[in-house]
């Protein structure tokens, strides 16, 4: 497989994660709505989700090199998934926030392993493939706002939450079956002239 699908799969990966930031605020008005939850408290959740995510950036990179980029993007589709999915489920906010908690685990790991494995694909064109791989988390929102906006409107939060949560955890996995580091010493072939 060439170097090239792989960073397909990484942008995929980061397309998927960028809905659990960006998608936020078409949330909160229905989940106040239907749990009584104050903006305050509903918002903490948003906190600790972005807190979660940024702090665990260095063990993300840490835990990359040990368990490699296929088995750690499965781990990460399998956080999304789950924390996004399941808050729609939940019913007190210490659920609440434990769940956005996953899911910024998650968000973390897919962030820093489609950052890393880009880098070590393209040593040669690495502005393209950082440039792409981070595209791809501004890009969920422009794709999939409008598609959570009617969901929410049809069919309710709660069911937009499982129903986006299942999907994009199983697209993150699938995205991650196509990544694998490249070998001690690569070096990407020279431009044909």
């Amino acid at each position: 497989m060439n170097r090239w699908m792989r960073l397909v799969a990484a942008v995929v990966a980061m397309i998927m994660i960028g809905n659990l930031q960006y998608a936020w605020t078409l949330f909160v008005q229905p989940m106040m709505s239907a749990t009584h939850w104050k903006l305050s408290e509903v918002q903490w959740g948003f906190t600790i989700f972005i807190a979660v995510m940024t702090w665990t950036m260095p063990l993300s990179g840490w835990l990359i090199d040990r368990m490699g980029p296929r088995v750690f993007m499965t781990l990460a589709g399998v956080l999304c998934g789950v924390g996004w999915a399941g808050l729609g489920r939940a019913h007190t906010l210490p659920a609440f926030y434990g769940l956005y908690a996953v899911a910024g685990l998650g968000n973390a790991f897919v962030y820093c392993c489609s950052t890393a494995l880009g880098l070590k694909w393209f040593p040669d064109k690495r502005g393209i493939a950082s440039g792409l791989i981070a595209a791809g988390y501004g890009s969920g929102a422009a794709f999939f706002n409008p598609v959570f906006s009617w969901l929410i409107g049809s069919v309710g939060y709660r069911t937009t939450f499982l129903g986006s949560g299942v999907v994009l955890g199983f697209l993150i996995l699938c995205a991650g079956q196509f990544l694998k580091y490249p070998p001690m010493g690569f070096i990407a072939a020279p431009p044909l002239a």
